[in-house]
Order: structure tokens, then C-alpha cells, then sequence
């Protein structure tokens, strides 16, 4: 109930640039987070999500075994995150982006669908999944993006990353909240010597548990952030030192 009291005031009061002074949080809000236009690309990658809904096929996954549709949506983003994404891509354009988590290769069609020329790479721990990945990527990827059946250890990165893609991830107990966030804080410490003050870090579910929420208040408070948007299910996390340290809530729909 909570949740969707919470939801609906972000409705309310939270949207079109509210309040916003900042010309480039303001314009990230109007033109891209609350955009509404229907992208050349929107169909093509939909029916890709179609077509992966609908498989009825098991596969491995973890000790289980269960369809892609119900692992798409739990590892997978919602339609209007996937197309967040891509909007976010289009805008800022980067040339190389880090997806960790797959999303049965949806996720990085998305982000790269904006172009040819950016490159992305991929990791996603589960390796059943990462072949699923890397046949989804195969058939339908325009851009070179490369998928690795491991945990990121930046050991494949030739350099800098423009936008990096996080879908939460922690190998503690589930039911050890405080090991969680730390785990997943170091995961994030981690990624901070590959960003440059241009980087934009997309943190996927921020308030889907306690532990998520604690880690994004985390990442909110570290010195090297300088502008965060929480979104309610996505946190954007910009570097820029330039940008006047802020915090913004909104919520796309």
C-alpha cells in the first residue's frame, strides 16, 4: 500500500521538471525520461519481446528450471524501462556500454539500437542464460555486442565505459540484508575506475527490497556521484563533477 501511495504522489508532484532548476536536469527529464514518442525501433524490438514471452520451453536456471517467460521477467526489464533505455542511449550516445545482467539479450539491443557503431559487452553469470543471450544477439543485434557467461571483473574492457546497464546482483544469503548491500556496494565500487565524469550508470529495481534500497542510498551518498534520479524502479547515477550535486525523484510511466 505503501508503495502506491508513494507511486502516486511521484505522479502528482514529481513530473514535467517540477521544481527543477538545473537546465540539464530539466532538459533529461522533459525530453528524455518523460518522452513520449514512438521510436523506428519500438516494433522490431517489441516483437523480440513477444517472441521470447511466448516461448513455452524450460531451461536451466539456477537449481531449477523454469520458461523465459517467467525468467524474462525476473531478469528482465519492463517495456517502458526498455524503452527508458533506449531513450537514454539516443540521447548521450555512448561508445561503449557495460550491460551486466542479459535480459535474455534484450537488454543490449535495446541500448545499442541507437546505432552500429557503439559496442557493448555483456555479462551474465547464468550460463544457460547466456546462451540464450548470445542467440538472441546473434539474430537480431546490428551493433557488435559481446556476451560473457561469467561475473564482470573488467579484466575484458580495453578502457572506459560510456553507460553501464545494472541489474542488482549479490551473491549473500537472501535472507541477509545487510551482506547484500555490501556485497552489491562492493560490486559497485568496483565499477567506478571504468567511468569517466561523461558516464551514466542505470542501477535496475532500486526499491524491489530493503537491501536495494539501502544500496541505493549508498551509492547516492559516495563522493564520486554527483547527480542522481531515482525513478522508482530505475536509479541514474551520473559522475560529472562539473554538475551541481543533487538528487531528483521522478517517475516515468
Amino acid at each position: 500500500m505503501r508503495s502506491f501511495f508513494n507511486r502516486f504522489y511521484r505522479m502528482l508532484f514529481c513530473r514535467g521538471g517540477y521544481g527543477v532548476h538545473s537546465p540539464f536536469a530539466f532538459d533529461l527529464i522533459t525530453a528524455v525520461i518523460e518522452e513520449r514518442r514512438v521510436y523506428y525501433c519500438y516494433e522490431t524490438l517489441e516483437g523480440i519481446r513477444r517472441q521470447l514471452r511466448q516461448e513455452k520451453r524450460k531451461i536451466s536456471y539456477g537449481a531449477d528450471r523454469s520458461t523465459l517467460r517467467k525468467i524474462l521477467r525476473k531478469e528482465g526489464f519492463s517495456l517502458q524501462g526498455y524503452r527508458l533505455l533506449f531513450r537514454l542511449t539516443n540521447y548521450f550516445r555512448p561508445q561503449q556500454t557495460l550491460v551486466i545482467g542479459s535480459g535474455l539479450g534484450l537488454t543490449p539491443l535495446y541500448v545499442t539500437a541507437y546505432s552500429g557503431k557503439t559496442t557493448c559487452l555483456v555479462f551474465e553469470p547464468e550460463p544457460s542464460l547466456a546462451v540464450i543471450a548470445r542467440n538472441v544477439v546473434g539474430k537480431y543485434a546490428h551493433a557488435p555486442i559481446h556476451v560473457y557467461d561469467k561475473i564482470f571483473d573488467g579484466s575484458e574492457l580495453l578502457g572506459k565505459v560510456d553507460f553501464i546497464v545494472w541489474r542488482n546482483i549479490s551473491s549473500a544469503s537472501s535472507g541477509d540484508e545487510a551482506r547484500q548491500t555490501d556485497h552489491s556496494f562492493a560490486f559497485f565500487e568496483q565499477l567506478l575506475p571504468y567511468v569517466t565524469e561523461k558516464s551514466l550508470l542505470v542501477v535496475g529495481d532500486i526499491y524491489a527490497s530493503s537491501a536495494k534500497k539501502q544500496l541505493w542510498k549508498k551509492i547516492c551518498a559516495h563522493p564520486a556521484v554527483s547527480v542522481t534520479f531515482d525513478l522508482y524502479s530505475f536509479g541514474l547515477v551520473f559522475f560529472n563533477s562539473k554538475l551541481y550535486r543533487q538528487r531528483y525523484k521522478n517517475i516515468f510511466m
